[in-house]
């Protein structure tokens, strides 16, 4: 829903500013599925917003996946007719939407399937917003809703900033989403201006940067962003990020046999956490058309052993959705 059209419409109409607030309320709080459900505003009103403004920016076209599962994908239409994907993930305490900020993605690194399909435009803000709209229209059966957002679906949302931005305020909006800023997570693949401008924003969001490699050379042959942001200029940036906001900065590294999970890696990576505040999430490489593949149980276990030695702190995440290729860094459907 684009409120700010809606906005100008009901001032147009000198319609009481309260009805606002009620259409807000359907739409964010109560889930509901159209304006002819929202009861209170007179029937007039409702069939006029209706003909004029369609309830969600995207259209759900084909879902895998279960609640019981812990994890559903959906792709949606969008009104352009290009193609989204978005991921719900259920956890014990939590439920968790995955959310896309492109379509597609410029950056091409080659472990992710959704760089592999290239760029097609940014997303509105309108459109990131309707993705968690939408989880919470599906969960409201089971009287659940989401909790914690992570941008970690198809693009970079630095690269799309302003859209994302503003999508983050609403979600954090106490008359909106109300998620808190700690439940919602940016993920970037390391562009070093814009991390130091995330840092001066001084907010509770949380960040992770998609590290993969300890060595530059290694880090440029499969993110090719990394050649205008090398990893030294990458590590300043996160030190300055965790100095600025006293806050826990997450490195996402995926385990890639024969690439990066050597154990000349680990021993990279204890130098270049240089801060207590860096933290390592570690996850096996997901299946995509790319020739990298995961590291073998044994290599897993040899380098998650010499960074305990090193008491490098680290979680081993598991991966969920790898059936119905909703886990990091599969989204990009063959529909899209």
């Amino acid at each position: 829903m684009n409120l700010d059209t809606i906005t100008q419409f009901l001032s147009q109409k000198n319609v009481p500013s309260f009805r606002l607030k009620q259409i807000k309320e359907a739409f964010f709080k109560q889930s509901l599925s159209g304006f002819e459900e929202i009861t209170n505003l007179p029937s007039d009103l409702r069939i006029e917003l209706a003909q004029n403004f369609p309830w969600l920016s995207l259209k759900p076209l084909k879902s895998s996946g279960n609640l019981a599962e812990g994890v559903i994908k959906s792709l949606f239409g969008l009104s352009d007719g290009l193609k989204i994907e978005s991921v719900l993930m259920v956890y014990h305490d939590w439920i968790t939407a995955c959310i896309s900020t492109m379509v597609g993605c410029p950056l091409n690194c080659s472990f992710c399937a959704t760089g592999q399909i290239g760029f097609k435009r940014n997303l509105t803000a309108e459109e990131i917003i309707d993705q968690i709209v939408y989880w919470n229209q599906y969960l409201k059966p089971s009287h659940k809703k989401i909790s914690r957002i992570v941008f970690m679906g198809m693009g970079e949302p630095f690269l799309n900033w302003e859209n994302t931005w503003k999508a983050i305020q609403i979600i954090n909006d106490q008359d909106a989403l109300n998620i808190g800023q700690r439940h919602i997570t940016i993920s970037t693949v390391g562009i070093v201006p814009a991390i130091k401008s995330f840092a001066d924003l001084d907010t509770q969001i949380n960040l992770a940067i998609s590290l993969h490699s300890p060595f530059q050379k290694e880090r440029e042959k499969i993110m090719p962003v990394a050649k205008n942001n090398p990893l030294g200029e990458l590590i300043k940036a996160a030190g300055y990020y965790v100095q600025k906001t006293k806050r826990k900065l997450f490195f996402e590294y995926a385990l890639m046999a024969g690439f990066n999970d050597r154990l000349q890696d680990a021993h990279e990576l204890k130098k270049i956490f240089t801060s207590p505040l860096f933290h390592l999430n570690l996850i096996s490489l997901n299946p995509t058309n790319s020739k990298l593949a995961a590291a073998s149980p044994g290599k897993l276990n040899d380098f998650t052993k010499l960074l305990d030695k090193y008491r490098l702190p680290y979680t081993l995440r598991r991966s969920i959705g790898t059936r119905i290729q909703a886990a990091c860094g599969q989204l990009a459907g063959k529909e899209i």
